[in-house]
């Protein structure tokens, strides 16, 4: 029986809504903000993008193990939750101010100066409410699960609100105030609401978090060395470093897609509606198909799939929308096969290294988390910026025949390279049953928690 009231489950299904929200329009429009803007080349870009990606990674290595040491002194994980929601919400608005009449050295300077003050907050932010997933939760798998799937359901839901406000409002705001203003405003009605639903989080998850200390403190060496040594958990990281290359990659160059491509840029705003509509409805089905088949089953599944999904769409979306809006909403019921639990497959694998050998660093693995998305940014990135000056895109070009075979495989046939091999490390090389992730956890609360006095789980 779940033991989570539901104003606990709805306060950190809100906070997902609000933090995905905040990061839609940086994700989706910051390179073409950069290029057609404030005219910066694809050259240009990918520096920008790789040097901004690069700090944010090395940041991201050390936050969980800063996070964790402050934890073995009593620091609750809302705490950094609290502070760095500004600097994201902030650096996520300044992203777009328009530079446009400064010198191209100042608007370099500005743009990752603005990128890594969201980006670094976001290391501290992601890591504190994946730990409070974990207290809140506690060894229940069916609490871990509802928080993880509701919170997935409602990242869905701040996708759909994105796609279907972003582009028509840029659209219509561009003729009154100019179109880099009009992307600063969309950034700033997505970023604000995260101030407010993370405090509202903070209030919930303080009523579960007692705060750590009190226990031995573990040295950076032995946290740096559980990571390292726990197979499972690097399984996991190698995988979804993998997927998200992949994902980056397309990212990064797919408003390139919808108006170099198909030649209208209000087709994005079409697809993604759709897409994240149909999204919504997959993100209720396909965490019930995950749970009958399994975690690491359904991951494989869904892992296999997109393969398939990204080669089709290498064949059939080169001249029209339908393609992508058809394979993309069939493949979204096998994503959230498995996204649904992302959290849990980390969580599981810090639970497995405590159990076997008795060091609690499970905050520095929900740390880990962040890594696939930060290497993936870093890499698919860089891959998708320069890929792009590599096949001949210049501002304002007229898209050639070989530009868009050469553009489609940038975009579909790379990241299904990464799905394949990451599929085929989860199918050989991750082990960790459902039934085992249950039995890890409920020994791990027992070692850790007197018997009745505590809902306490990471210490």
């Amino acid at each position: 029986m779940n033991r989570l009231p539901k104003s606990a489950v709805n306060a950190y299904a809100t906070f997902v809504f609000t933090l995905t929200l905040s990061m839609m329009a940086p994700m989706s429009f910051f390179t073409i903000f950069l290029t057609d803007n404030l005219m910066m080349s694809a050259a240009l870009l990918g520096a920008i993008v790789s040097i901004s990606r690069l700090a944010d990674l090395i940041v991201g290595l050390i936050s969980s193990p800063i996070m964790q040491s402050a934890r073995q002194r009593g620091t609750k994980h809302s705490a950094w939750l609290n502070v760095f929601r500004w600097f994201l919400s902030i650096g996520a608005i300044l992203m777009f101010t328009n530079t446009s009449s400064l010198p191209m050295a100042a608007r370099v300077v500005i743009s990752i100066i603005s990128y890594c003050s969201a980006n670094f907050a976001m290391n501290f932010v992601q890591t504190s409410y994946y730990s409070m997933m974990s207290v809140m939760a506690g060894p229940s798998m069916e609490d871990r699960n509802l928080l993880s799937i509701r919170g997935t359901q409602f990242a869905n839901a701040a996708m759909l609100v994105a796609s279907m406000c972003a582009i028509p409002a840029i659209t219509r705001l561009t003729p009154i105030i100019g179109s880099a203003n009009s992307y600063i405003v969309v950034a700033a009605l997505f970023a604000i609401p995260l101030i407010f639903g993370s405090g509202r989080l903070k209030k919930v998850a303080d009523k579960y978090d007692a705060g750590g200390g009190g226990g031995p403190v573990v040295s950076v060496g032995d946290m740096i060395k559980s990571v390292a040594t726990n197979s499972q958990l690097l399984i996991i990281l190698s995988a979804n470093t993998l997927l998200n290359i992949g994902i980056w990659i397309m990212q990064t160059i797919m408003v390139y897609y919808y108006i170099y491509i198909l030649g209208k840029y209000i087709y994005m705003s079409l697809a993604m509606t759709i897409l994240t509509s149909f999204g919504l409805v997959a993100a209720f089905i396909g965490p019930k198909i995950g749970i009958k088949l399994g975690k690491k089953n359904a991951m494989v599944f869904g892992l296999f799939f997109t393969v398939v999904a990204d080669v089709l769409i290498f064949f059939f979306a080169r001249h029209s929308v339908w393609p992508v809006i058809i394979i993309g909403c069939l493949g979204s019921i096998a994503r959230y096969a498995w996204m649904g639990f992302t959290i849990n497959y980390v969580l599981d694998a810090g639970e497995y290294h405590l159990y076997k050998t008795g060091q609690d660093n499970r905050v520095v693995a929900m740390g880990t988390m962040v890594m696939p998305v930060k290497i993936g940014l870093v890499v698919g990135g860089a891959i998708g910026s320069f890929g792009l000056a590599a096949i001949g895109y210049t501002a304002g070009m007229t898209a050639t025949p070989r530009f868009v075979v050469h553009f489609m495989a940038l975009y579909a046939l790379v990241p299904a390279v990464c799905s394949l091999i990451a599929g085929l490390l989860v199918l050989i090389g991750y082990h960790i049953t459902d039934k085992d992730a249950a039995f890890y956890a409920k020994e791990n609360a027992e070692r850790l928690t007197p018997s009745g006095t505590s809902h306490t789980f990471l210490e």
